[in-house]
């Protein structure tokens, strides 16, 4: 059974989610502290729970930016057992974690009950939906949990959670982590860190060395796609960016990497730069992709899914920002090398994903980037 601590008062109402402040061209960080608890009335004895399930079944960046929840869960119910929803082209991001003890993967096609029926097996105590969109809340409703923590706001859908929260909070790392709070539970904002498996690391050395890269040459990665066009600089200005890195690196390397449907467009910024000294990327299995990352001195890339990869995965990351303030949606600290680039131009931030009017990127600069990038460095 579930125990209910009590407290004198409630969580403060919130803001609205990120809040409204500003930042400046290069991110801001908040060094790790403990979020502040104002217990609630409804508050969760963590000792008393023995199951934990947390629901982020997609996007690759999303769930990087949820992985410092995953660990104030852990950190809570040191004793209980954790699972996590997400779809299939994601699970690789946390197979093998030992922060997990189940994946339960959502097949975008499969059929309609074997999502809820997983859950139902697992029997979680406490569900907390980081997504609440339609799917996630009929799951989370359906998994009979007496916990079930999610967003008010939602329509129908909030009436599936038993515990609203309403973050007060401009970082996403943030803004998870006020589901963990809202139970009465301490919650470290931390860097996110993604698991990486030896076997990944092999095969990533291996699928290396097959494109007759040295494990010793120095290397940067460069990911210059993005599902939307307020996402991509331009690729000229990446081919530039490279060209800059392997004058100063003289054994270097670069490796640009895009997706399967990219593959036009990475290998015109291979053509361009010298050859020999760049490769190609295409369509790598996540788990192989991301070992890949961790190999590289930098990362470079947009709003998009591999920057959060690469940042959580170790690598010193330039997030080239153009539509998303720095502060919400690259929560990584520069005491571990990550920079960010934002213009912080007149009609940003915003939430569009096409637009007409692309200064944003546009102001973006290849002498900016490789003056936060040549920073990054390691000295040789």
């Amino acid at each position: 059974m579930l125990h209910a601590r009590r407290a004198s008062s409630r969580l403060p109402r919130g803001e609205r989610p990120y809040g409204g402040l500003d930042c400046d061209a290069v991110s801001t960080f908040a060094a790790p502290v403990s979020a502040p608890v104002s217990a609630p009335v409804d508050a969760i004895d963590p000792a008393s729970v023995r199951r934990v399930l947390i629901v982020r079944p997609r996007f690759l960046g999303d769930i990087c930016l949820t992985l410092p929840t995953l660990d104030a869960v852990r950190a809570a119910c040191p004793d209980a057992q954790v699972a996590y929803v997400l779809e299939t082209s994601c699970a690789p991001l946390l197979r093998g974690d030992r922060r997990v003890e189940a994946l339960i993967v959502a097949e975008r096609a499969g059929p309609v009950w074997s999502v809820p029926a997983a859950i139902r097996r697992f029997r979680p105590d406490v569900v907390l939906d980081l997504f609440c969109n339609p799917r996630t809340a009929l799951w989370t409703m359906l998994s009979g949990a007496p916990v079930r923590v999610g967003y008010p706001g939602k329509g129908w859908r909030s009436n599936a959670y038993t515990h609203r929260v309403r973050p007060r909070a401009l970082s996403a790392v943030e803004f998870h982590l006020a589901s963990v709070t809202r139970l009465g539970w301490p919650a470290e904002v931390s860097s996110p860190r993604l698991h990486v498996g030896e076997d990944a690391r092999q095969e990533a050395w291996g699928a290396l060395e097959e494109l007759g890269i040295a494990s010793d040459a120095p290397r940067i990665g460069l990911h210059p796609g993005a599902r939307w066009p307020t996402r991509r600089w331009h690729p000229e200005r990446i081919a530039e960016l490279g060209r800059r890195y392997l004058d100063r690196r003289l054994r270097g390397i670069v490796l640009v990497s895009g997706a399967g449907d990219e593959a036009d467009l990475v290998r015109g910024i291979v053509a361009a730069l010298p050859a020999g000294r760049a490769a190609a990327i295409v369509g790598w299995p996540i788990h192989r992709f991301v070992a890949m990352q961790q190999t590289c001195e930098a990362f470079v890339c947009g709003d998009t899914g591999p920057l959060h990869t690469a940042a959580s995965a170790g690598t010193p990351t330039l997030g080239l920002l153009s539509r998303n303030r720095p502060a919400m949606f690259f929560p990584y600290d520069p005491a571990r090398g990550h920079r960010s680039y934002y213009a912080r131009v007149e009609c940003s931030p915003c939430h569009r994903d096409v637009c007409p009017d692309l200064r944003c990127l546009h102001r973006l600069t290849v002498d900016g980037a490789w003056r936060l990038l040549s920073g990054m460095l390691r000295s040789s």
